[in-house]
């Protein structure tokens, strides 16, 4: 089996509502497919964050097998492609891998843990409302009424709304629901422990990304002095960015993002430094179909740690916005149930894509 073509579709999708992080605002969601042909009629999907140029492709992919994908990714990378760009590469690759030996990933990567994987619904952005405490409030219970056992909601806007209504959100969830915060690096290190201590009496299950992700000493001042987990690291690159976070614990729990940090190939190499370091690996999904199969396989195969009797949950993270990328791609799209995500077992990702969507939000 042989590669014979690599084609790459921009993707965007228009937001009905826009919606905003402490970053900015969104108004539209986008993804960029990687698709490999091979000579024996295989296709393999991939998503990655950034594109691989022609030349590189020419040099690096066509003509080799896909059970290359080891070399093939460093050749990319000693070429000066990005791990953000060869994310969608190997996705791609695996997904070939598994179609070749009628094999579902999760079984290449060593087998699955857990055949369905506790979601938490992440939503609760920032939205254009008048009465946006209430809005936020509405949500948040309509996530508990779908059988969703943890919720996250964006902060980074200020002590003031974010104190307001993560208090009001969880007054109205109970203490029975996990509840995360995530500030999308919107805070300095005094402001994090300002705000941080100012959350905690809400009884969080972790407060995500406070800081930027490179100020490792930020971090670990954070963590010395808010009683919450610390969880964050969604936005690196490549193992190796991940070293000094994992191996300063500056981090409880780091969250890889299989379209960011390399696909399969990378993320392993990241959870295997986590867990020599016992750091825990709850990875990130922020994106189209494809990287939510692709998260679900790769999650799927992370052992509990530490294995005891009642493990904390490996939480999958189900985004709840409006995204046609991820709800409309796949023909029978996986989907969460009873607060649950199943692990596909089909060849490959286990999902197949609707090219007519495709076309529907090509760039």
């Amino acid at each position: 089996m042989k590669i014979t073509d690599v084609k790459t579709h921009r993707l965007r999708y228009p937001l009905r509502e826009k919606f905003a992080n402490s970053r900015g605002w969104s108004t539209s969601r986008s993804a960029q497919v990687v698709e490999i042909a091979t000579d024996n009629g295989f296709i393999g999907w991939g998503e990655g964050t950034g594109e691989v140029n022609r030349s590189a492709v020419e040099n690096h992919i066509i003509g080799r097998s896909p059970f290359n994908y080891g070399a093939i990714c460093q050749a990319l990378f000693d070429d000066g492609v990005s791990p953000r760009a060869i994310s969608g590469i190997d996705i791609a690759l695996w997904d070939l891998m598994g179609k070749a030996l009628d094999m579902p990933v999760h079984q290449l990567l060593g087998a699955k843990v857990r055949d369905k994987i506790p979601v938490y619904a992440s939503g609760l952005f920032c939205k254009d409302r008048q009465d946006l405490t209430q809005a936020l409030v509405d949500e948040a219970k309509e996530y508990v009424d779908l059988g969703f056992p943890a919720i996250k909601m964006k902060i980074g806007f200020g002590a003031a709304y974010d104190v307001k209504n993560a208090t009001a959100i969880r007054r109205a969830i109970g203490d029975q629901v996990l509840f995360a915060v995530d500030a999308n690096c919107g805070y300095d290190v005094g402001t994090a422990i300002d705000v941080g201590r100012k959350l905690a009496h809400n009884d969080l299950f972790w407060y995500e990304e406070p800081l930027p992700t490179d100020d490792v000493r930020g971090y670990l001042e954070v963590k010395r002095a808010v009683p919450i987990r610390i969880a964050g690291a969604e936005g690196l690159a490549g193992c190796r960015a991940f070293r000094e976070l994992i191996q300063q614990r500056a981090l409880d729990i780091v969250q890889p993002d299989i379209s960011i940090a390399g696909g399969f190939s990378e993320c392993r190499n990241i959870a295997a430094m986590a867990h020599a370091n016992y750091v825990r690996v709850l990875p990130h999904m922020w994106g189209g179909h494809i990287r939510l199969a692709a998260t679900a396989h790769w999650q799927a195969t992370i052992p509990d740690a530490p294995d005891v009797l009642h493990p904390i949950p490996s939480l999958f993270e189900y985004d709840m916005t409006e995204n046609g990328l991820r709800t409309e791609l796949a023909v029978n799209p996986i989907q969460a149930v009873d607060g649950a995500l199943p692990v596909p077992d089909a060849p490959g990702l286990g999902i197949e894509i609707d090219r007519d969507v495709l076309k529907k939000y090509a760039v």
